[in-house]
């Protein structure tokens, strides 16, 4: 007869924890890093406004200034297209790292299945309930590691959807205001 004993079941909730936290801080690495590039990207902003500002202080004719303000609002795009690119190493980095941690843990799981479908067979059971309890706890245990992966990962993709999503609105909003800036004078 096949019987769970106590230490298999503490071993199967620990290996399940050891998952758990290793997916957790694989999504923690990557929301990480993304605060990491927005923070530069806030503070390369801030420095490149404050230069312009005092570039265009000393400004006496609407014609400089706005050549000055065309000269600062080009390399837009290639900063947005540069921090997409990073936003999107970011999730790849965090998708991989968490999808390995996932297949490491299915591989355990699908050996720890095949030696108990082994032990099994060797050891027939007395009762049929209890082999094929065993055997949907291991598929239940397997089914959760998966399930909690890729809820994790997913949660990594929204959060660096909406931080690119912000990042796009404000770089939006900051064009229009200098546009009105522009128009004005």
């Amino acid at each position: 007869m096949m019987v769970l004993t106590p230490e298999q079941i503490i071993a199967a909730n620990k290996a399940n924890l050891e998952t758990l936290n290793s997916l957790t801080k694989n999504a923690f690495v990557g929301v990480e890093k993304l605060l990491e590039l927005n923070l530069q990207v806030v503070k390369t902003v801030i420095h490149e406004h404050l230069e312009h500002i005092q570039a265009t202080a000393n400004v006496k004719d609407a014609q400089t200034l706005l050549s000055m303000q065309a000269q600062f609002l080009q390399p837009f795009a290639e900063k947005m297209t540069s921090y997409s690119r990073h936003l999107q190493n970011i999730s790849n980095e965090t998708q991989s790292a968490m999808r390995s941690t996932a297949q490491e843990e299915m591989r355990a799981r699908s050996t720890n299945l095949k030696n108990l479908v082994s032990e099994i067979s060797t050891t027939p059971p007395t009762s049929g309930e209890q082999m094929v309890g065993s055997i949907k706890q291991a598929i239940a245990n397997a089914n959760q590691v998966y399930e909690y992966s890729q809820q994790a990962i997913q949660q990594v993709i929204e959060i660096s959807s909406q931080q690119r999503q912000t990042l796009k609105d404000t770089a939006f909003k900051v064009s229009e205001e200098f546009s009105k800036l522009t128009t004005k004078k």
